[in-house]
């Protein structure tokens, strides 16, 4: 008797098949990316303000471990609650270790929403609103 030997030869369509796959996958962990939480500490250093001064607002930004955050970009906007009157931020400035200051002209007395956001690559995007009354 003849021994044949048997050869199983896989086909070209799931060579391609398993070629396209591989690429897909690859293509996709190179274009995302995970964004992990920060952390935004925030505190108004006057209150109540008075309307012909400046309010600061003094931000702390960190990542879950509590490593500063240095390169973010902090927007932020000041809504008078009973008029239709708007305030951005007239200045922000980097004071290091993830500390930032915003300073905001409210220029009317009462009631101010102030809402902040910060974007930092990598990171989600944190917002905080506060309300300030202004005198």
């Amino acid at each position: 008797m003849l021994e044949q030997e048997v050869h199983m030869r896989v086909r070209p369509f799931f060579w391609l098949l398993l070629a396209a796959s591989c690429i897909g996958v690859l293509i996709f962990a190179a274009n995302w990316q995970a964004h992990v939480p920060a952390v935004m500490q925030v505190h108004v250093e006057q209150q109540p303000s008075a309307s012909a001064n400046y309010t600061r607002i003094h931000l702390h930004l960190a990542d879950e471990q509590g490593l500063p955050i240095e390169a973010a970009q902090i927007v932020s906007q000041a809504n008078m609650t009973n008029m239709n009157m708007v305030s951005n931020q007239s200045s922000i400035r980097y004071l290091g270790q993830g500390n930032y200051v915003a300073q905001l002209r409210l220029y009317m007395a009462g009631p101010w929403l102030i809402t902040i956001q910060a974007h930092a690559d990598g990171f989600d995007t944190p917002h905080q609103t506060l309300f300030v009354e202004v005198q």
